[in-house]
């Protein structure tokens, strides 16, 4: 029978095989002295110990003591085998006066012996080994003396297990070494391939195996399918390492197939859901005739999962004739622990690379212009469509000054930098900046480009994420568009003016008296033609505001009398929907400083927009206060703190909050229950909050569904 043995040597792992004679030289030279001091204390000149193999089968002699110094023949005994096999079943001391009178006595050699004596040895009641002393003449040995052998023997167990305990104190610590070794050669492996090769390798030189595959989990299918396999080196292989056991790692082409994740039958699949290693001791297979010893028991196994932060990574599997021991499983388990830890690392790195790689493609990419810039205003990367849109190469923009690029410093500048850099502000301020569009000279072409600049936090240092956008074509497409608009509206001033100039001749009676129901007719036309006027005037405030040109002509006026307009022209369309409008601005209301075209605009479509979403016999009341709000600035012409509250309310179906806000961007309309009349363009609203803001005040509604709502205007428009 062997013992399995691991050196270090150079620090490379040999696994060899080799008798149990071949014990520890210092245990062998314990042995020795025990053996001597037997003899020298009984006087005589042949002395023996013997130990019990690894598996206790048989006694094997480590030492004796011989004439002319000859070693000892390590002479193996079964149980009840000769003299000292029947001490080491029945665990007692014996003593023979003459062996030729004894049948347990066999005779191994050609020296003389007619006596002997042999005790046990015994360890916390286990069995270890005999002490044997013989002589050649016949009663030599006395009780006495076998009272002192066995005195000797108890001394040298004692000795024998102090000096195992040092024995497998260093071999666990010449473990723990290769261990750390091993851990270093795997968690340096970020490819997979090398470090399956590795992990397979490592696993060879500490525990000596026919067969070892790490299969891998696929979390999808529940399958444990083979990535790599350790083969004899019989023929060569493009993906094989080779290593002095005359092994090598297959990566490619294995032959073993995938296995269930739920397979009862497989120790594998056991390791793998239970999350715990396992070894399969040799089974007995039946064996005929024909069938050879070695082949009646299968391979034993063993399987040990890879598993960290609770995550199964795969199973690494081995197999051989000889069965495992228990210390081969918990050099097996502590190395599965190291390479699923590595298994975690190489995972996240190739995660980490795919996502990286992903990343760059998608900006690489990307038709607008993307590049990051740092704290010193220096460009870091750009992608390719950054460099069109700024007709540079996107690597000569690294390193590159955001003001070189974006002519902050040049003469008729935006100014989008004047007070501060707009990197620099959206780091301070640790958060997006507002979309900017800047009017640029790239390559002797007027440009337009639009930037967003957005921090981006990172552990090393503070970032800009700046995305550009060439909206060139967008804002010559606006501009025209605003230009077309304005020359339309300015075409159809001129022939409504004419419509109203001849519609109110003809209500004065100057071409004729009118009967009843041609007045009626009259005043309809005279009402849709007005209707028709304010929308011109929205879209032509619509396209100044887009182009800038809008502007205020303020005087001073009377609100009674921009009330009394706004209503006039809606008053036709009150009465057709039975809706009743009431005013409630007090006669002595002080005069205000406006530009009254544009607040009648602003009445106009307040009550216009509560005339249509009031249902009939309903109504909308116009209200004027004074009140005081120091969050509204007021100008030097104006009472400071006093302001013009002036309020729409109306029965109408109210609407609802999460459409307050947007109600007055412009082409928005809030869903409402079909009412029967026209919606409008959306831009009514919006102009409200165009021309009040204008003035330096703020328009808000309050509002609830089937309660009706609440415009209110606060305006400093009061005269000091």
């Amino acid at each position: 029978m062997t013992a399995r043995i691991s050196s270090i040597n150079n620090r490379h792992f040999v696994h060899s095989s080799v008798p149990i004679e071949n014990e520890s030289q210092e245990l062998a030279g314990l042995l020795q002295k025990i053996v001597q001091n037997a003899g020298a204390l009984l006087e005589v000149e042949s002395c023996s110990v013997a130990l019990f193999d690894a598996i206790g089968t048989a006694l094997v002699t480590l030492a004796a003591l011989q004439k002319n110094g000859h070693k000892p023949r390590h002479t193996r005994f079964k149980l009840n085998e000769g003299v000292a096999g029947w001490v080491a079943e029945h665990r007692e001391p014996l003593i023979i006066n003459d062996v030729s009178l004894d049948a347990r006595f066999k005779r191994l050699g050609r020296n003389p012996i007619g006596s002997m004596m042999c005790v046990p040895l015994i360890e916390s009641g286990n069995f270890i080994g005999t002490l044997t002393a013989s002589s050649p003449g016949i009663n030599a040995f006395s009780t006495r003396q076998l009272q002192m052998l066995t005195i000797l023997a108890e001394q040298g167990v004692l000795a024998i297990t102090n000096a195992r305990h040092a024995e497998l104190a260093q071999h666990q610590a010449n473990q723990l070494e290769m261990l750390l070794d091993l851990s270093r050669g795997i968690t340096t492996r970020l490819d997979a391939d090398s470090l399956y090769r590795t992990i397979l390798t490592d696993i060879r030189r500490l525990v000596s195996c026919e067969n070892a595959i790490i299969y891998k989990h696929d979390s999808k299918t529940q399958d444990l399918y083979p990535v790599a396999e350790l083969i004899q080196n019989s023929s060569s292989s493009i993906d094989c390492e080779q290593e002095e056991s005359a092994y090598s790692v297959k990566t490619k082409n294995i032959q073993q197939e995938k296995i269930s994740l739920y397979s009862t039958v497989s120790a594998t699949a056991w390791a793998g859901v239970h999350r715990h290693p396992i070894v399969r001791a040799p089974a007995k297979l039946t064996q005929d005739e024909n069938t050879a010893p070695q082949s009646s028991l299968s391979l034993a196994e063993m399987a040990a999962p890879l598993v960290s932060k609770h995550v199964l990574y795969g199973v690494v599997a081995l197999q051989r004739q000889a069965p495992f021991t228990s210390e081969e499983l918990r050099i097996v388990r502590n190395l599965s622990n190291m390479a699923a830890a590595a298994l975690e690392n190489v995972e996240l790195f190739y995660r980490v690379r795919t996502d990286q790689e992903q990343l760059r493609t998608i900006v690489a990419s990307s038709s607008d212009g993307i590049a990051f810039i740092g704290a010193n205003k220096c460009f870091i990367e750009a992608n390719p469509a950054f460099g069109r849109i700024f007709g540079i190469d996107p690597e000569q923009v690294a390193g590159m000054e955001c003001t070189e690029l974006f002519c902050c410093e040049d003469e008729g500048s935006q100014g989008c930098c004047r007070d501060l850099c707009m990197v620099q502000k959206a780091l301070q301020q640790d958060q997006a900046l507002s979309y900017v569009e800047l009017d640029l000279s790239i390559k002797g072409s007027p440009r337009s480009v639009g930037l967003s600049i957005t921090p981006v936090s990172t552990t090393h240092m503070p970032l800009c994420l700046i995305i550009a956008r060439d909206v060139t074509a967008i804002r010559d497409a606006t501009r025209m568009k605003a230009n077309f608009l304005s020359m339309i509206t300015h075409e159809l001033r001129s022939p409504l003016n004419a419509i109203h100039g001849y519609l109110d001749l003809t209500l004065t009676g100057i071409a004729g008296d009118l009967n009843e129901q041609q007045r009626e007719f009259v005043q309809r036309a005279r009402a849709s033609s007005e209707h028709l006027y304010a929308l011109v005037e929205d879209l032509l405030l619509v396209s100044r505001a887009d182009s800038g040109q809008v502007r205020l002509n303020r005087e001073v006026t009377s609100l009674q009398e921009i009330v009394a307009n706004a209503v006039e022209e809606l008053e036709l369309m009150a009465i057709d929907n039975a809706i009743t409008i009431n005013i409630a601005v007090p006669d002595d209301f002080p005069p205000i400083y406006v530009d009254a075209v544009r607040m009648q605009q602003v009445l106009r479509n307040l009550v216009s927009n509560s005339l249509r979403f009031t249902p009939s016999g309903g109504h909308v009341t116009i209200s004027a206060s004074i009140t005081r709000d120091d969050e509204v600035a007021s100008s030097a012409e104006v009472t400071e703190g006093k302001l013009l509250k002036l309020q729409v309310f109306d029965t109408g179906a109210g609407i609802a909050h999460e459409h307050q806000q947007r109600i007055f961007e412009r082409f928005y309309q809030a869903p409402q229950a079909s009412s029967g009349r026209s919606a409008g363009q959306g831009l009514g609203l919006a102009i409200v909050k165009m021309i009040v803001e204008l003035h330096g005040g703020q328009v808000s509604v309050e509002s609830a569904p089937g309660q009706g709502s609440t415009f209110t205007c606060l305006l400093p428009c009061l005269l000091s």
